[in-house]
């Protein structure tokens, strides 16, 4: 980590980082947002972004912004020529429609690393959009020259209006106006800058990006590009900067506007479900996803859009397949909320609900017809706090405590090892608002072992308790990505939700959660010596727990009513070498690791069947399994058959020989869980009963397939603390 500069206005230190994204959205009866909203939604994490781009977008479909207003055409310009050669351009396209000149916006000193003159226009609403959007397309294929771009057309729309510029979000916002209330408007989105595949030093890169009444803001980095430009140029749109977070908005743009999709199609077409969703699609939805295969993006992403028309403004969210960039979602009694990190929102909105979306999902909201699409599976109600915002406090007197409003993770830390150092057993920070690396590395051993306990209040940001050795962290809140990652010993608390990444390379020391965890929990889980760690979640978890697990216990138990049924999600111990996973319930193997479609192993043995290898019959009993998984075709098909299949489809690296069995617990599995789940029910004050009640449950378990798999003991055997 480089830091670079100090942020005094927020406390957080300035590093290199991913880029940060931000949407809110009225409700149909709240009033509008004002513009300082969005600027404090995207400015408390500075610290994603860097001094290399940010910017705005609003959104309004009411009558004094949509309607017949015109339409507001906003360039940057490279130099007087340029601006007089877009202006010549335009009229000329746009013959005897009335093109007003609306105010040239010069850049104030050391406003860009390189300066652009901002010129906005006002068009006739009158105006063909289609022709609009040639002209506008017209004008920035003639501002494109030998790889330099002297300006572009960064907003076209009625209903839209971008603002953006080279800064940190702040500095941007004063650029623009934007830093007293100025707009009030229906959505805004909103966009920190981390430059990866196009420069920082031009405007022109920096988000949103913007077609026709549509603009996106992007975190990620976009692999399809290349197919993306080319679905762009079939369709005749060819004047491109050269960003891959640029398709996006296009993209979007032209299958609603032109393609006539509907927001939930476009979508659905955009994030790309792939082939397990393919399968069990409508017939719509597959013919959608074939047809506009160009469409469908790849890679990691995270993207925010606002798209309003005539009679209604949304905001949509899209999450890639395997949530490689950090998305939440929130709601209110006014507002819906996107946000990179959790301290957005709660920024704006102490009490709002938040919830992880699933990967490979989109959110979807419009002020006209609230949520169409929540972008989960699972109870929203298990996803939100467990106990309510205002119980998110300790209920015990501490020695000392320390307020960690404005103060950054230094400080935190700081006052941390300066307690422990003076002898303190228990200490106590409040306040705590997204920041990052609080407790990092932080050890007991040493001159003056001894137990040492941090209660957290509020919510920590990514990185808390890394590297820990010993000390006991207590988080009355929810907690960001990647907690506890390689910790050696001691314990973690989480009182709330852990989003994703949690308990990365574990080695040791017990991660305890009451709700739920995101993606890639326990990934890695580890253990050596006499070391060996616990993670166990009170609800649920999303994929790929488990994945490449080494050694350890990890435990689901689906505590509350609203839990039951799928407790976690896709690619379950995909690569596991070691360890065990109890969830609690029946899991379907189809979820275990990265196996074969269902319809791709059945289309083999369909293949079998007409060249008689095997009977109908046969066939049919294959066809009637939920998952044709390994060991039911073994029992199925003959010898050689079962083989090859079994060569072609499971076998590979992401899938070793693990065994899932869905069973009572064994002397073995209790020996293993017993003496932890009592500590854990008694952490977060849960009857024994219920423990009873966990203990004698059925549960799925995954171990390696060497492993001795013994016979359960009657349930009235099992021990119970009281």
């Amino acid at each position: 980590m480089t830091v670079s500069s100090f942020d005094t206005t927020y406390g957080q230190p300035i590093v290199k980082d991913g880029c940060g994204v931000f949407g809110i959205l009225r409700k149909k009866d709240a009033p509008k947002i004002s513009n300082l909203k969005v600027v404090a939604g995207i400015s408390c994490i500075k610290y994603r972004g860097s001094n290399l781009g940010a910017g705005f977008a609003s959104f309004s479909h009411s009558n004094e912004i949509g309607g017949n207003s015109p339409y507001r055409v906003k360039a940057f310009v490279r130099n007087k020529v340029v601006g007089e050669e877009v202006e010549h351009t335009l009229r000329n396209e746009l013959e005897d429609h009335v093109l007003k000149e609306l105010q040239i916006i010069t850049p104030s000193e050391g406003s860009s690393m390189q300066k652009f003159s901002v010129l906005e226009y006002r068009v006739e609403s009158s105006i063909d959009e289609i022709k609009l959007e040639a002209a506008v397309d017209k004008v920035n294929l003639s501002l494109l020259s030998k790889g330099r771009v002297n300006g572009r057309i960064f907003s076209s729309g009625r209903r839209v209006n971008v603002y953006k510029e080279v800064g940190y979000p702040r500095e941007v916002a004063k650029m623009c106006g934007l830093d007293t209330e100025k707009e009030l408007a229906d959505l805004w989105i909103a966009h920190t800058r981390q430059p990866t595949n196009s420069p920082g030093t031009s405007p022109i890169w920096s988000h949103p990006f913007s077609s026709g009444e549509c603009a996106i803001v992007h975190n990620g980095d976009i692999s399809s590009f290349g197919a993306n430009i080319e679905q762009l140029n079939s369709w005749g749109i060819h004047s491109h900067a050269g960003t891959d977070s640029e398709v996006i908005a296009r993209l979007l743009d032209h299958l609603v506007r032109v393609e006539g999709l509907s927001m939930v199609e476009a979508a659905t077409v955009l994030t790309n479900p792939f082939e397990r969703n393919i399968a069990s699609s409508s017939p719509r939805i597959t013919e959608l996803l074939t047809k506009y295969r160009g469409c469908r993006l790849d890679g990691p992403f995270a993207v925010v859009a606002g798209y309003s028309t005539e009679v209604d403004t949304y905001l949509l969210a899209l999450m890639d397949r395997s949530k490689f960039r950090p998305l939440l979602i929130g709601e209110d009694e006014s507002c819906y909320y996107v946000a990179s990190e959790e301290t957005q929102i709660r920024s704006l909105s102490k009490n709002a609900t938040i919830w992880t979306p699933d990967p490979g999902s989109f959110f979807l909201a419009s002020v006209e017809k609230g949520i169409l699409s929540s972008a989960t599976n699972r109870s929203i109600s298990t996803q939100e706090d467990v106990l309510e915002t205002e119980l998110f406090k300790a209920k015990e007197n501490c020695l000392e405590d320390f307020d960690a409003t404005g103060k950054s993770s230094v400080e935190i830390n700081e006052f941390i090892r300066n307690s422990y150092e003076r002898g303190l057993d228990k200490v106590r920070i409040g306040n705590v608002s997204g920041q990052r690396y609080i407790g990092i590395g932080f050890s007991t051993k040493g001159r003056s072992s001894r137990a040492f306990r941090i209660v957290v209040e509020g919510f920590p940001g990514n990185c808390l308790s890394n590297l820990n050795d010993g000390g006991t962290f207590e988080v009355f809140g929810n907690v960001a990505d990647d907690l506890a990652d390689t910790m050696h010993s001691g314990s973690v608390i989480v009182h709330g939700n852990v989003r994703d990444v949690c308990a990365q390379a574990l080695q040791g020391g017990s991660v305890f959660v009451r709700g739920c965890v995101g993606n890639r929990a326990g990934i890695q889980l580890r253990e050596y010596g006499h070391k060996k760690p616990y993670l166990i979640v009170g609800e649920t978890s999303d994929d790929y727990l488990g994945e490449y697990m080494a050694g350890g216990v990890i435990a689901v138990l689906g505590l509350s009513e609203d839990s039951k049924g799928r407790l976690v999600g896709n690619y379950l111990a995909t690569g596991m070498v070691g360890g065990a996973i109890y969830i609690r319930g029946k899991t379907s193997e189809s979820q275990v690791a990265l196996l074969p479609h269902r319809e791709e192993i059945l289309n083999y043995l369909r293949a079998a069947e007409a060249d008689g290898i095997i009977s109908r019959l046969v066939l049919e009993k294959c066809m009637e399994l939920e998952y044709p998984g390994e060991r039911a075709l073994s029992q199925l098909l003959p010898e050689d058959l079962f083989s090859r299949l079994r060569f072609l489809y499971f076998g590979g690296k992401y899938n070793k020989p693990v065994s899932v069995e869905y069973r009572k617990l064994s002397a073995t599995d209790l020996g293993l869980l017993s003496e932890k789940l009592a500590e854990y029910f008694k952490l977060f004050g849960l009857p024994p009963q219920k423990l009873e009640e966990v203990l004698n449950s059925e549960f799925t378990i995954i171990k390696m397939r060497e492993e001795k798999i013994e016979t359960p003991i009657p349930p009235q055997e099992i021990p119970v603390e009281e």
